[in-house]
């Protein structure tokens, strides 16, 4: 470039340099009165709180409230450009009483910066629905789960420590409840005896509390028995061939585990009475005497148990 063009680019950028420095400022400071005074709209999700009934009035809200709301704020532009959710903070819904049903959601509720207005809400209302609370004691039921060892069966039903449970909930709840359950009993392997067992409470229906979260449950356990009877039975009288009996039969009924009394035949059931060593046989009369079946392994059941024996 020539020396005169430098000169004039010189003149251009350094002659009155007071002057154009004023102009700059005034330009930026005019851009940004407008850009700042333009308004604008921004939408935020707010956080919802409440107050709730006091235990006392023994109410219940069933309907699920929202967490958030949604807030439209407007205001200059770099206000609302600027402006953090934590500014506005949280609305809080009084529920104080447990029998508000429609609940209006105002912008006068919310605690805008200043210069900021609240331009639109939603939800705007709020449809409520409450019950009363009531309490009710309920029968616990138990289910039961497997089978015990081979040759092993329950006997009777599976009890509970306690048998019922206090239930406290809505009235429309916890009055169509009949019971509350709890896990099932695993009887899987289980043998000869008594087994108390710890179980958890299913939980609850929505807004419903238990009194308790376990009860302790039993089992017993026998051994499997078969019975077998046998009828009309003749009596024998020890020692006396001549001697009788009235009646003259019994029915002998065996009970024991199915293996051993499947193994018994009618000959290995025998009656039989006897007299007392000191009884006089050498001239007639009578005894009232029991009958007795010797047969190991099972138990023995007689009808009837004794039998008049003449002689």
């Amino acid at each position: 470039m020539s020396t005169e063009g430098r000169g004039f680019f010189q003149r251009a950028l350094l002659d009155n340099v007071g002057l154009k420095a004023v102009s700059l400022v005034c330009s930026l400071g005019f851009f940004t009165f407008i850009h700042g005074s333009e308004r604008a709209t921004r939408t935020f999700s707010v956080g919802v709180v409440r107050t709730t009934p006091p235990p006392s009035a023994n109410r219940q809200l069933l309907t699920d409230l929202p967490t958030e709301v949604a807030v439209t704020i407007s205001g200059p532009r770099a206000r609302i450009d600027q402006i953090s959710p934590t500014e506005i903070g949280t609305v809080r819904l009084e529920l104080s009483t447990g029998f508000e049903t429609n609940l209006e959601v105002k912008p006068s509720m919310f605690d805008v910066p200043a210069g900021l207005r609240v331009e639109q809400v939603f939800p705007t209302v709020l449809s409520l629905r409450w019950d009363d609370v009531v309490e009710r004691t309920l029968p616990v039921q138990i289910g039961r789960t497997g089978q015990p060892a081979a040759g092993f069966s329950l006997r009777g039903d599976i009890t509970t420590v306690p048998e019922t449970v206090l239930v406290r909930g809505p009235k429309s709840v916890v009055d169509v409840m009949q019971f509350v359950r709890s896990a099932p009993y695993d009887v899987t392997g289980l043998t000869e005896g008594y087994h108390p067992r710890g179980l958890p409470l299913d939980p609850p229906p929505k807004y419903v509390t238990l009194g308790l979260e376990s009860v302790r449950a039993t089992v017993e356990v026998m051994r499997e028995e078969r019975e077998i009877p046998f009828k009309s039975v003749r009596v024998e009288v020890v020692g006396l061939p001549g001697a009788t009996t009235k009646p003259t039969t019994v029915t002998v009924r065996l009970r024991g585990a199915p293996d051993v009394v499947a193994t018994i035949e009618a000959d290995d059931v025998v009656p039989r009475v006897e007299l007392p060593a000191d009884t006089d046989t050498k001239k007639p009369g009578s005894a009232l005497r029991p009958v007795v079946v010797d047969v190991s392994g099972v138990e023995v059941e007689i009808e009837p148990k004794e039998v008049l024996v003449k002689w």
